[in-house]
């Protein structure tokens, strides 16, 4: 393991908790939004390697199909993670057509009545989803994993 502080998915996901908080603070930032995909998607990886005996699963691709049917926003942090790190996502688990940063000419202060400024994901079927509905999505269902099968309760 070579973290400088992080030794445990506990520590992760306090991290997480943290970052998210400041997300929230910047939520039409595509740099932070990307930071923190990549957050929600890894710790799956912290949790996989520390409680083999809770999740009795020989590889982290079953783990991961496990969690799908529980939070299928995990595969649009995957997808978004993976094409930020590598440019291109050979293996896509989301239907994803594109991801974008519309800019509007409101805040997020108003409603999404009013043309705000959005990080957007368009979906192959022409539905689009707003990135900071789906990171909410993938922040309670950590918290409720973490609390409900870890035994963690979150700090935030």
């Amino acid at each position: 393991m070579y973290t400088f502080e992080d030794k445990n998915s506990e520590a992760k996901f306090k991290d997480l908790l943290n970052q998210y908080e400041d997300f929230k603070k910047d939520d039409t930032s595509s740099a932070k939004a990307t930071e923190i995909c990549t957050n929600t998607w890894h710790i799956i990886d912290w949790i996989f390697n520390e409680f083999p005996n809770i999740h009795l699963m020989n590889s982290i691709g079953d783990f991961r199909d496990t969690l799908y049917p529980l939070c299928p926003s995990l595969k649009i942090m995957h997808d978004i993670a993976n094409g930020s790190k590598h440019s291109k996502v050979s293996r896509p688990k989301a239907s994803i057509k594109k991801t974008n940063k519309h800019i509007g000419p409101y805040s997020n202060v108003y409603s999404r009545v009013y043309d705000q400024t959005l990080l957007e994901i368009e979906m192959e079927d022409g539905t689009t989803l707003y990135f900071v509905d789906e990171i909410e999505l993938v922040i309670n269902f950590w918290k409720d994993y973490f609390r409900d099968i870890l035994n963690i309760n979150d700090q935030a």
